[in-house]
Parts: C-alpha cells; sequence; structure tokens
C-alpha cells in the first residue's frame, strides 16, 4: 500500500483588476531587485518606480510562496512588475492571484 501526500494546485478566484486593487493594502511597479529563498518562500525586494494605492516607499520586500505550484510569484532579477501585496503584521505578502502583470527580465547581450 502506498500512501502519499494530496496534491495542492494553485486556485485563484477570477477577481477583476479592481476587486484585486481593493483588497490590496499595497498595489505598485517596480523592477526585481534581488531574489532570495528564505525557508520555502520566495522574497523579492523591488525597486518600486510607481505607486498606484498604499503609502510612499521607493523600494519594497515582500514574500510570496516558493512555488508556483503554492500559488507563489515567479519572480526574476530585472524583471518588471505590477504587484497588490498585503500587510502581514511587518511583512508584505502576495501570490500568483495578486500579481498584476510580469514582464520578461530584458534582454542584455553580451559584449
Amino acid at each position: 500500500m502506498v500512501l502519499s501526500a494530496p496534491a495542492h494546485a494553485c486556485q485563484c478566484y477570477n477577481f477583476s483588476r479592481a476587486e484585486i486593487v481593493q483588497r490590496a493594502d499595497i498595489v505598485f511597479e517596480g523592477t526585481v531587485a534581488v531574489v532570495t529563498e528564505v525557508r520555502g518562500l520566495l522574497q523579492a525586494t523591488i525597486d518600486v518606480s510607481r505607486i498606484e494605492k498604499g503609502p510612499p516607499v521607493t523600494s519594497l520586500t515582500l514574500l510570496t510562496p516558493g512555488s508556483t505550484a503554492a500559488c507563489g510569484v515567479p519572480f526574476r532579477i530585472t524583471q518588471r512588475v505590477v504587484v497588490a501585496a498585503m500587510r502581514d503584521g511587518r511583512v508584505w505578502r502576495t501570490d500568483n492571484c495578486m500579481s498584476l502583470a510580469l514582464r520578461p527580465a530584458p534582454f542584455v547581450p553580451n559584449r
């Protein structure tokens, strides 16, 4: 007999952009500067270029689940992003259900 843990897949409700913005504590656009893994979570520091909602910040560090299967946002350094996040005590959190736009990192040719 083989026992296995139940599969957990990311499931997002079909919220509109307006609903996501309404639920969020901050909505901003920026460039991913640093990505590290911390205890199974990704920690991304983003240089903020525009704030749509929330406090004025120039940089924000947030946490997201460490895998896309757990709704983690696959942040990549130099990637332009538009993110909605929620405050959880002293920590900002987001997930794939709240990320509004991920753009690929720009191509930089080797010289």
